[in-house]
């Protein structure tokens, strides 16, 4: 008897393993990750009169903060921002964003499509480009700009505890309190807005999480840096990966 609940017991754990290890997140360390990443705590949501949490306040405050935004799961489809000819292999993407975040998705639209048109980004690394289309249907890969509810639920398996970002499947799906209040480890919020949009389309890329090259390098954009540096300095750009 004893030797069968044992067994049981290792089942158990196996299969909850493989659950866990089946997501990929932007933010979620890999399964191999998991042991050595003991992450922060979030702030608890504001109930009372203090001072709704600002990127300012991240940043000094070293605390990963939360919202208590809940979004109501509808979702506002991007008008396709206007973009020159494309080049090398074009990607097609949507951006839609979720009701009840305070978020536009228009103006939204127009800040990731700067992003992922920039010179230093991932056009100049993998001799791609990309296209923003209207229809989810005709593109390539969504990005989704969601409260942390809705972002736990759509990232599942992938364990987001309503923080973080993942890549999962055809979608990239952008946690709207990492979007307006980042983390400790950024100062700078546009900043860390392009490190979360090429982290998520490097993976849509097929590049995996990388770590630290050196001490006071620039991390690179595939290393979690929400998370921790690993003794590098913020980086949200591919073509400046590990440069002193």
């Amino acid at each position: 008897m004893r030797t069968a609940a044992v067994m049981a017991v290792l089942i158990l754990v196996a299969a909850t393993v493989i659950v866990r290890a089946s997501g990929r997140g932007e933010d979620v360390a890999a399964p191999e990750d998991t042991a050595a990443v003991s992450l922060p705590a979030a702030t608890a949501s504001p109930t009372t009169a203090a001072a709704e949490p600002t990127a300012e306040m991240t940043a000094r405050s070293g605390e990963i903060p939360s919202s208590g935004t809940v979004g109501d799961g509808s979702w506002a489809l991007a008008a396709p921002v206007p973009a020159a000819a494309g080049v090398g292999t074009v990607h097609t993407y949507a951006l839609r964003v979720e009701g009840g975040t305070g978020l536009d998705a228009d103006a939204s639209a127009q800040e990731v499509a700067q992003i992922l048109a920039d010179e230093r980004g991932w056009t100049a690394v993998e001799d791609v480009s990309f296209q923003q289309v209207a229809d989810p249907e005709q593109a390539e890969f969504t990005i989704s700009l969601a409260s942390p509810p809705t972002v736990d639920r759509l990232c599942a398996p992938a364990q987001t505890h309503g923080r973080w970002s993942c890549r999962i499947g055809e979608d990239a799906v952008l946690n709207t309190d990492r979007w307006t209040l980042m983390t400790p480890t950024y100062d700078d919020l546009s900043a860390y807005r392009a490190y979360m949009v090429n982290h998520e389309v490097g993976h849509f890329l097929g590049h995996g999480h990388e770590t630290c090259s050196g001490a006071g390098r620039a991390a690179p954009v595939m290393l979690q840096q929400s998370i921790d540096l690993g003794g590098c300095r913020p980086n949200p750009w591919p073509t400046a990966d590990g440069a002193a």
